[in-house]
């Protein structure tokens, strides 16, 4: 997996986008990276994938620096999906099946294991009404789910997802949340960038907080979103069952299922 050393990158005549970023992805199944707009997410997968080069330090990937020459890139590739926050920037067909295959063609894949791929990687989106529509036809929140499909078919080890659920409706977005489940269950790593603090405090099982390019805070989800000073400070909000228990002196939840049992298991006790 991958491990960031030391990273600082600047766009040329800005002010640094990352400031001295150190970073494990291994500490966690589901590791999210928070902070608002501007702060350094973006540009962050783009030096993971090797879109970008670091301006200093460096990125393992399998406790190996990433070489930025176009065969390593390839293989680094075949190992780590992105998928990123626009899905019009990765899809290139105008019908769903071809965009798909298209990346596993240049690779070289077999037409009759591609379409088996394809059935498998629409299947796990929920998506395989899709297969022989144009792209034109979906909805914003289909397209992402396309865009994560054409990633699933690769079968990597590793997919960063840049803001998943930006501009998505409740529905889309708890289908992007099964997808992401559904892809920890086998086996697939996950970094998930976002400004959506119900989002990342549900799934994540380890996080990293942005703020103006610099890492101010890490650790697990309830110890990070215990100190507020700092998420505060990154310019977030507390997910909103941290703030009952903080406000409300309660127990803390991780689901909002896990409060409701626990209120009618209280209520229970009480009429007794």
């Amino acid at each position: 997996m991958f491990k960031i050393n030391n990273l600082t990158y600047q766009y040329e005549k800005e002010k640094l986008a990352l400031s001295n970023i150190n970073m494990d992805f291994s500490k966690g199944d589901i590791v999210g990276v928070i902070g608002t707009n501007g702060s350094g997410k973006s540009t962050l997968f783009m030096n993971m994938m090797g879109i970008l080069k670091p301006s200093v330090g460096s990125i393992l990937f399998n406790n190996e620096p990433i070489k930025y020459n176009k065969r390593n890139l390839y293989e680094l590739r075949k190992e780590v999906g992105i998928v990123f926050q626009d899905p019009e920037k990765q899809i290139f067909y105008s019908m769903v099946y071809d965009d798909i295959a298209f990346a596993l063609r240049n690779i070289g894949i077999e037409e009759n294991v591609i379409k088996k791929r394809i059935m498998n990687a629409l299947e796990a989106v929920n998506g395989l009404e899709f297969i022989d529509m144009p792209v034109h036809f979906l909805s914003y929140g289909q397209k992402k789910r396309v865009a994560i499909a054409s990633v699933i078919a690769m079968e990597n080890k590793m997919i960063l997802l840049d803001e998943p659920t930006a501009g998505l409706d409740p529905v889309s977005t708890r289908a992007i949340v099964e997808i992401i489940n559904n892809l920890k269950g086998k086996g697939v790593k996950i970094v998930i960038s976002s400004h959506d603090m119900n989002l990342i405090y549900e799934i994540c099982d380890y996080i990293y907080v942005l703020d103006q390019g610099e890492i101010i805070n890490e650790g697990s989800t309830d110890v990070v979103f215990n100190d507020e000073e700092k998420i505060l400070k990154a310019g977030l909000e507390l997910p909103w069952l941290v703030k009952l228990h903080i406000n409300l002196d309660l127990p803390l939840f991780k689901t909002e299922e896990d409060l409701y049992d626990f209120w009618h298991n209280s209520k229970n006790i009480v009429n007794r």
